[in-house]
């Protein structure tokens, strides 16, 4: 790589986030639960759509934007592997970044789940508000018992005047779980937690990619304040010549489309949807290569679009979702 690209680069580490109209969509309709005072409600789509990075990066921020106050928010990502009360109340607490005297020692159960009702408190009233938002990612791995535990403090914060919001994010076998939990005799923990839902998509038009690929054209700066999009950084002579990844959106998205699975092509009343990791790796691609020093008018040809795409293995991805 030439010298002139510094490998701490948000986007050569892949720590950053573009903002897409799925993303407005999600955290908008949170907003909305929000003004409604629903209990709980959920968002599922397949993976790699960009629901995690919506979270991280621009959730709480838009919501602050909307509501002109700080957000009582705690935010969690379940993990896979199965995990026991103790251990469950003790994520919670660290995810709500209570401050272990001793990190690597665990709390009891019945002190982790104290403490973190107790952090919630908190929380809410350093908000100067009722409630609390508590978002978990990765929903589809929660456990019966980890929703009976997450509605037992519900009840007990709502005895203390704090209404407690779970919003909770995941793959499509998030949708099911509603429907199993009423044919377990637990229609109530549906009716509180899944009271509404949203589905997350992809890109579904060149207008929607335009508006993507103008966050690194336009829309994106590093360093910090430094007003240089990743476009400008990585291709500054072709930037200063009016070039933009934005010039290629029909290209881009013929790419795309050339490579959906043959089962997808044509397929009658489906709608092409793009997942976001499958663009950013390919910008990605071609903007390092442009760092590298490849000329402009090569890494944006067609043929070199088809390439890129095909190394991120969107042709096996979609055949997978599919």
């Amino acid at each position: 790589m030439s010298k002139k690209i510094d490998y701490r680069h948000p986007m050569l580490q892949r720590k950053y986030a573009i903002w897409t109209p799925p993303s407005y969509e999600m955290i908008n309709t949170i907003g909305d639960w929000i003004d409604q005072g629903i209990s709980g409600g959920h968002f599922y789509g397949t993976s790699r759509f960009g629901k995690t990075r919506a979270i991280k990066w621009f959730l709480r921020i838009i919501l602050e934007d909307r509501f002109k106050r700080t957000i009582p928010l705690v935010a969690w990502s379940r993990r896979e592997s199965s995990i026991s009360e103790r251990e469950f109340w003790n994520e919670l607490l660290c995810a709500a970044n209570y401050e272990f005297y001793d990190p690597l020692k665990q709390k009891t159960k019945s002190i982790a789940r104290f403490l973190f009702e107790q952090q919630l408190l908190t929380v809410a009233r350093a908000a100067r508000d009722n409630y609390v938002l508590f978002l978990i990612d990765e929903a589809q791995e929660m456990t019966l018992k980890e929703w009976k535990w997450l509605l037992d403090l519900q009840n007990s914060l709502d005895d203390q005047g704090i209404r407690f919001c779970v919003i909770s994010i995941g793959s499509y076998g998030l949708q099911y779980q509603p429907d199993y939990l009423a044919r377990t005799g637990n229609a109530h923990i549906a009716a509180r937690f899944f009271a509404s839902d949203r589905r997350f998509r992809g890109i579904t038009s060149e207008e929607e990619l335009a508006f993507v690929l103008n966050g690194y054209d336009e829309d994106s700066q590093w360093p910090e304040k430094s007003g240089i999009s990743y476009v400008n950084y990585f291709a500054a002579d072709d930037f200063e010549k009016g070039q933009r990844l934005t010039n290629y959106t029909s290209e881009i998205w013929v790419s795309f489309t050339e490579l959906l699975p043959p089962n997808l092509k044509g397929k009658r009343g489906y709608q092409v949807e793009l997942p976001m990791q499958h663009i950013s790796h390919t910008i990605e691609q071609a903007l390092r290569r442009m760092g590298e020093g490849d000329v402009w008018e090569t890494v944006t040809e067609y043929k070199s679009w088809l390439q890129m795409i095909a190394k991120t293995r969107f042709t096996d991805h979609m055949r997978i979702i599919s």
